[in-house]
């Protein structure tokens, strides 16, 4: 009984280990990255292009250029928990929320662009940035499935003044996934965003059907 018993334990360790080494691992989501000292990452910002489609109510294949940029910031800020115990110490801290999105300064603020941001309360559009490193030719693109634009122009009329549009973008949760073209942008559900880096020629603005995507994600 007591060999019996012993067996018992050193199988019950095998298979805690062997659950360590090939089970719970697959439930942790793994991003590969390349991580070094390199002064070709270092980045001198290019003029970008930012293009947005209608997605809802009125699905519209092709992407408007919004023209100039005054600048673009990307966000993606988590709320943080801190669970802290009774002595005081931190023992934890996990994302609560999650913000993502994008305010760009137009330069352009014709009708057309004045009416985006007038007629945007209760519509969904497609989003898609693009960037080039002035120095090493490297491409950034953004793609954005399931967004809405903060609604009502803001603009100055003084003497002597430029006068910009500011366009504010919130991210949306993707309820599914959905095979974009190019594939580089394919959405997974909940995430809000894609962000890809190419050596030289970009993947371009996705070319998929806004009708399609819509179902997919709203």
């Amino acid at each position: 009984m007591r060999n019996f018993k012993v067996a018992l334990r050193w199988t019950g360790i095998a298979c805690l280990i062997l659950l360590c080494l090939f089970v719970f691992p697959l439930a942790i989501p793994f991003v590969a990255m390349a991580l070094a000292r390199d002064r070709t990452r270092q980045d001198l910002n290019g003029g970008g292009v930012l293009k947005v489609r209608q997605i809802s109510p009125t699905p519209a294949d092709p992407f408007l250029d919004l023209g100039y940029l005054g600048g673009t910031d990307l966000n993606d800020e988590h709320s943080i928990i801190k669970w802290i115990d009774e002595v005081g110490n931190v023992i934890n801290a996990q994302s609560g929320q999650r913000e993502c999105g994008i305010k760009a300064i137009l330069h352009q603020t014709s009708i057309d662009e004045i009416n985006l941001l007038k007629n945007a309360r209760g519509v969904y559009y497609d989003i898609y940035y693009y960037k080039k490193n002035l120095e090493t030719g490297k491409i950034q693109e953004i793609s954005a499935c399931c967004c809405k634009l903060k609604p009502g122009p803001v603009l100055s009329m003084k003497a002597n003044s430029q006068r910009t549009l500011v366009l504010e973008i919130y991210f949306l949760a993707p309820k599914g996934a959905f095979t974009r073209t190019p594939a580089g942008f394919n959405v997974v559900a909940d995430e809000p965003y894609v962000i890809a880096e190419q050596a030289s020629t970009p993947l371009g603005a996705p070319s998929d059907t806004a009708s399609s995507l819509a179902t997919a994600v709203l």
